[in-house]
């Protein structure tokens, strides 16, 4: 136990101080306090100040209507009622002069209505087909607002009751239920988590790989082998980088809380999408964090050995490409079930959810958004603990073999009947 916390305790201090390990950590840190920022400021800017110096909700979004013929009467009308966050003011120029001010705004557009084998034509103007996305202006709504508006108006004539057009015009009331319990904010979530998650593991993964490989060409690894056995090598080593990982991630992660809790608004939306953290329980959190832990310390393993195979630093990504693979094929399995909403027991799901390999990757968007059972997670990190205690008794054996090898690169084969 003294070899192991003396490797662990030399392998944190060094990784710690390097200047990859700071970087990173200034890098995630600025990012995470811009993203927590943006609703802060949006909240800021989103009203104009009126001239009794009160904020408003004027949109900074203009649509001018020309509609020479009042062939849709009341249209603009009915458009403003429908587009509360856009402005909609009369044309009063020729529009084709103005269909060239759209094309340096992002902020305008344009609808003519013109008239077309006796029917009234709508044509939308505007700079790109992203212009509308944020207000929700298309062709499609506005030509279903105007329609409206265009039968209204003729019911109107043929003498209707106001009464009666109010109640044709008026849409039925609609309800979304689901019964599952995936939702828009616990999918976008589940997302950055699995990328969350591939980040780590592999980067820290391949921090240990790195350190020994460093060791190993420098000489230093001769000398740990003397005071310690090479199992206690690859122990300590993965300990140290696991938790060189933990500590940057709760730090992090302590640093989002705070941001989150003194600069994003309550009730406050992105795109849309209410941001709140309702869905970390403190089970799915518990989860998560054995899911990382298992994660790494699976691919931690696989990784020693790749930088104990070489001789040369230059030589420790053709090494490490078995397990880059692996790695990558079992991140988009987990990947792809999330993207395409798996949350239910098909093949391909529990595939991605028992496979120790693609299981970190797969099980936090299910834990978000599926509705799962804690067998079904204790049986998953129980396949994981099988395999990492498996793997770890192999690497070993392979470590203890190739750690004071020099020269050519050994073959797999080689490595085989050398650990015997």
């Amino acid at each position: 136990m003294k070899q192991i916390l003396t490797v662990l305790s030399f392998t944190f201090r060094d990784a710690v101080r390097k200047k990859a390990f700071l970087i990173s950590t200034i890098i995630i840190a600025v990012a995470i306090l811009i993203l927590c920022a943006i609703p802060r400021f949006a909240g800021l800017f989103a009203g104009a100040i009126s001239e009794d110096g009160s904020k408003d909700n004027i949109s900074d979004s203009f649509c001018y209507y020309e509609d020479s013929a009042n062939l849709i009467p009341g249209g603009m009308e009915y458009l403003a009622k429908s587009f509360p966050g856009i402005q909609f003011k009369p044309l009063e120029e020729d529009a084709e002069a103005f269909r060239q001010k759209i094309a340096d705004s992002d902020h305008l557009s344009l609808i003519v209505v013109t008239e077309e084998n006796g029917l009234p034509s709508i044509t939308l103007t505007a700079k790109d087909f992203m212009s509308g996305s944020m207000t929700g202006l298309s062709a499609s709504s506005v030509s279903d607002i105007l329609t409206k508006a265009y039968i209204s108006s003729i019911m109107e004539q043929e003498g209707v009751e106001q009464s009666t057009i109010d109640l044709l015009s008026s849409p039925l009331p609609v309800i979304s239920d689901t019964v599952g319990n995936m939702n828009i904010t616990g999918y976008v979530v589940g997302i950055v988590l699995t990328f969350l998650m591939f980040f780590a593991v592999y980067y820290y993964g391949y921090g240990v790989s790195m350190s020994i490989a460093t060791e190993k060409t420098s000489r230093v690894m001769e000398t740990l082998v003397v005071s310690a056995k090479p199992s206690r090598i690859l122990i300590g080593k993965c300990l140290a980088m696991g938790l060189v990982g933990l500590a940057q991630f709760a730090g992090l992660l302590l640093w989002a809380g705070i941001l989150y809790k003194f600069l994003i608004p309550t009730g406050a939306t992105l795109m849309g999408i209410p941001l709140t953290l309702d869905g970390f329980t403190p089970k799915i959190v518990l989860y998560l964090v054995l899911y990382f832990i298992l994660g790494y310390s699976l691919y931690a393993v696989l990784n020693s050995v790749c930088g104990a195979t070489v001789s040369k630093i230059e030589d420790l990504q053709s090494a490490m490409l078995p397990v880059t693979l692996i790695v990558l094929v079992s991140f988009y399995l987990g990947y792809f079930s999330a993207a395409m909403g798996m949350t239910d027991s098909s093949l391909v799901q529990s595939i991605a959810m028992y496979l120790p390999f693609s299981a970190p990757f797969s099980m936090p968007f299910k834990l978000l958004n599926g509705s799962i059972s804690d067998w079904q997670v204790l049986l998953s990190l129980g396949l994981m603990v099988v395999a990492i205690i498996l793997i770890s008794l192999l690497s070993i054996r392979f470590y203890t073999a190739s750690v004071l090898h020099y020269g050519k690169r050994m073959s797999l084969r080689k490595l085989f009947d050398r650990s015997r």
